[in-house]
């Protein structure tokens, strides 16, 4: 038994040290639960601020609620009361400096519109069509010597000065606005020449009627397009729909015509004119039904030049075969016609970006850039090779990008739909809360089915 005792003393002794350091250990711990930064946490929890929000705006509290406020209001005044002297001081000191933090940040917004500025290519084409103006201008007037060579050159100064002589006109412009004025300038160009073949005579005056008609549709329809732009916006994708719906138009007429054999002027410039006016109605339509970007228009674009070229590659191998049977033409009139119909379907909901869009139409051009330069380096004997390779390379080109940008979405789709319905579980282990709990010896307050007590495990699934 002595012995006992003796054994039992020795280990006591020597255990001794470390249980005064783990009592000063958790006698430390314990003073730093009560700091400044978790009291002003305490006044901040969601259930207590939420009933002192209806106390300010005047609601009526349950009971529950009543007690639960008066319950944390002595616990929140027994936290104050044991935080030490420097706590207290701190908390006076930091409270608005953690209530400014934990504020919400506003999303700044910028209501005036990024301002445009002027690329060279803007400045290029601003130039070019008042190159084109004052050159129609010489030819009507029958300018001679230098004036047939100065009116294009200040007429392409004075289309460049217009955003500073007219410096509200292009107030808040957008790239949007600025892209369906050049829009409407180069249709204007095209249907007034078209108006100008129609109505005009046959013989050596057409000429100047066709600069004059299309210098004047080019400078109304632009203008027309630039201010509807401003007072009524459109979609950039509508934007692009209209200018390819509109040269589109005359294109297919126009093919339609010659498979008619038909020669007369007047007929062609009326044709060309109801292609044009056709498609334009028929843009908006297509548009409202759906909501394609410029990227999907520009796949559309450069599909219906494919397809244009396939429908070409058929009409020349029967033209190679011997035929001269003039309806053939209709073969690519309305391959043009099937491909926008077809890669409208194939893009639609895609939302393709302007980048992803020229990437493609890039791509595309320049592997039939490709084929028709392998095809000139062999020099067939038949037509057939210089309408078919270069389509056949750019419909593959196109397919291969246009999938890998599909697929690329749908992997993104997926993602986040799997993360959307994946559940996440979580857990939080704060052993310090059991040491406040125990030491603040409050009892368990529930406001409905929740304890008022810090909880020392949380755990949390979310879906």
């Amino acid at each position: 038994m002595a012995m006992s005792i003796v054994v039992f003393k020795h280990r006591w002794i020597r255990w001794t040290p470390f249980i005064i350091l783990f009592m000063v250990c958790i006698k430390g711990q314990s003073q730093d639960l009560y700091t400044a930064r978790g009291y002003w946490q305490e006044i901040h929890k969601e259930t207590y601020q939420r009933i002192v929000q209806k106390g300010i705006k005047g609601d009526s509290l349950t009971s529950e609620e009543k007690s639960y406020f008066s319950d944390y209001q002595q616990y929140l005044g027994t936290y104050y009361q044991r935080m030490p002297e420097t706590e207290r001081q701190r908390f006076e000191q930091m409270k608005d400096q953690w209530d400014r933090d934990a504020a919400p940040v506003p999303a700044v917004t910028n209501d005036k519109p990024e301002e445009y500025q002027w690329r060279t290519r803007d400045r290029l084409r601003n130039g070019a069509y008042g190159f084109y103006y004052g050159l129609s201008m010489a030819a009507i007037t029958n300018s001679s010597g230098g004036g047939y060579v100065g009116l294009p050159l200040i007429a392409a100064g004075v289309w460049q000065l217009g955003p500073a002589v007219f410096p509200k006109k292009y107030e808040n412009m957008t790239y949007a606005t600025l892209r369906a004025g050049n829009s409407g300038k180069m249709l204007g160009l095209l249907y007034g020449g078209a108006l100008a073949m129609a109505v005009g005579p046959s013989d050596e005056s057409s000429g100047k009627l066709i600069l004059g008609l299309s210098s004047l549709g080019s400078i109304a329809l632009g203008e027309i397009a630039f201010q509807r732009q401003r007072s009524k916006p459109v979609s950039e994708g509508q934007i692009e729909l209209m200018r390819h719906y509109g040269t589109m138009g005359p294109g297919v007429a126009l093919l339609g015509l010659m498979a008619t054999s038909a020669d007369d002027i007047n007929l062609a410039g009326g044709v060309l004119l109801g292609g044009g006016i056709t498609g334009l109605l028929l843009a908006p339509k297509v548009a409202k039904r759906n909501n394609f970007t410029p990227g999907d228009v520009d796949v559309i674009s450069s599909f219906t030049w494919i397809s244009t070229g396939l429908g070409f590659t058929l009409a020349s191998a029967a033209i190679d075969d011997g035929s001269d049977n003039k309806e053939l033409l209709l073969i690519p009139a309305a391959a043009a016609i099937a491909g926008t119909i077809i890669e409208q379907k194939a893009v639609k909901g895609l939302q393709l970006t302007p980048r992803q869009g020229s990437t493609i139409n890039l791509a595309s051009g320049g592997a039939a850039l490709v084929g028709l330069g392998i095809i000139a380096s062999i020099d067939p004997e038949k037509s057939t090779a210089y309408f078919g390779v270069p389509s056949a390379l750019a419909l593959i080109t196109h397919q291969i990008i246009l999938h890998k940008y599909k697929v690329n979405q749908q992997e993104k789709k997926l993602g986040a739909r799997h993360d959307k319905f994946t559940p996440k579980f979580s857990m939080q282990v704060t052993p310090e809360n059991w040491l406040l709990n125990k030491q603040l010896g409050e009892k368990l307050m529930f406001v409905g089915n929740r304890p008022s007590a810090q909880p020392v495990v949380s755990l949390r699934l979310t879906f």
